[in-house]
């Protein structure tokens, strides 16, 4: 073994979680906004369409910073991008807690969906530096669970900690604990040698650079999950409400149940990539098809349920919509990456990100509106599944999958 390669194995998992923990961190104040919801929604005055409006925010940043904050990493580096990117968060998420009113909250969540756009790139680049090609797929899975990693122990602590703390100390004890790992982070991290780069860059097939990014060919894929995304940032953001206003839930039960469909997403996102590799041979376009129509049935089935319902019945349609809706962004990971080509991977996935930004910047708050003007979550789920069926036939139609080479 030489040198190069024992360097690598000595610490390329251990640098992958690292990354995946940063995201675990990071995505707890993301989630933080959803899953403390039914604590500071009357305290603060507020309608459902402006608690998906903190949403919104957060995402929104997301879309105007992600290009920028990819061009940064690059020049940067790993290391100080994130610590950049875990300060910026901590000081905003816990400003939080000082909301008199909806917009301090909503600035506060804005300023930190801009430090939150920071961690993405750097934690891809992360894994493009240390992995070889032929475990970056399955590297950048176990990194993107850290998301819905972050969910599901939000979910899981933050209620208990209201109880203790309340939901301003709440926040702040996110902020806090982004604010610290962000030097953790940049203390523990170690950029490659220029070796082990070396022979990444030689072990990796060379792909065609002069040929332009064919852009539509991979709009129906970015227009497709940008649905996905809204059916997905919907039911984590009013989840919490639905199950307290319309099936009888306390304030902590409704937030604890939020761990469940964050515990289905974690586990879908490595299971549908699986699936997508071993049985169906690489394809990624039905897989997201069969994930799609499966979240419409489960979609239609959540909006049938009533304060009489069987709870194990709710639960695991909760779990499943989480499995489903929450847990397919790995196959249209890599969907976007084949369909672009390596060398033009991280533009591809900036223009993606950007679009599925946006949509659910305008579409988780339309989710909300829908419920107060109609009193109705069950119209909102409907709204959701008729959504969801139209990315699918988009995708059906108009998605030309990239041709698969052995």
């Amino acid at each position: 073994m030489s040198p190069v390669t024992a360097e690598r194995n000595n610490f390329r998992w251990a640098i992958l979680a690292l990354i995946s923990f940063s995201h675990i961190v990071g995505a707890s104040a993301q989630y933080g906004i959803s899953t403390l919801a039914p604590f500071y929604q009357n305290e603060l005055g507020l309608s459902r369409a402006q608690v998906g409006l903190f949403i919104s925010a957060f995402y929104l940043a997301m879309t105007g910073a992600s290009f920028g904050a990819g061009w940064l990493a690059d020049r940067m580096g790993v290391g100080r991008t994130t610590l950049q990117g875990h300060l910026s968060v901590g000081v905003c998420i816990g400003a939080a807690a000082l909301a008199p009113s909806f917009a301090w909250a909503f600035a506060c969540f804005f300023l930190s969906g801009l430090g939150y756009a920071f961690l993405n790139p750097a934690s891809t680049k992360g894994v493009m530096a240390w992995f070889y090609r032929d475990e970056r797929a399955t590297a950048m899975g176990i990194k993107q669970t850290g998301v819905p990693a972050g969910g599901f122990f939000t979910a899981l602590l933050a209620a208990p900690l209201v109880l203790v703390i309340g939901w301003r100390g709440a926040f702040v004890a996110l902020g806090i604990v982004n604010f610290f790992f962000g030097f953790v982070f940049s203390y523990l991290w170690r950029e490659p040698s220029r070796d082990v780069e070396s022979e990444a860059q030689q072990r990796d097939r060379p792909t065609e650079n002069t040929v332009p990014l064919d852009v539509w060919g991979f709009l129906p894929a970015s227009f497709g999950t940008a649905i996905f995304l809204i059916g997905q940032m919907s039911l984590i953001t009013y989840l919490p409400l639905y199950l307290k206003e319309s099936m009888g839930f306390t304030s902590y039960w409704a937030s604890q149940a939020l761990a469940i469909a964050q515990g289905g997403a974690m586990i879908g996102r490595i299971g549908w990539g699986v699936a997508s590799d071993r049985l169906f041979g690489g394809r990624r376009k039905i897989v997201l098809i069969i994930i799609g129509l499966a979240s419409v049935a489960l979609m239609a089935g959540l909006s049938l349920m009533t304060v009489r319902s069987p709870l194990p019945l709710l639960l695991a349609i909760v779990f499943l919509l989480g499995l489903c809706i929450v847990g397919y962004q790995g196959v249209s990971y890599a969907l976007i990456g084949e369909l672009a080509g390596t060398t033009r991977t991280g533009v591809a996935m900036g223009l993606m990100i950007t679009i599925n930004a946006a949509a659910a910047t305008l579409g988780t708050p339309l989710v909300g509106y829908i419920v107060d003007r109609t009193g109705s979550y069950a119209l909102a789920w409907q709204f959701l599944a008729g959504a969801i069926i139209l990315g699918c036939v988009g995708m059906t139609v108009f998605l030309k999958e990239a041709r698969r080479t052995v």
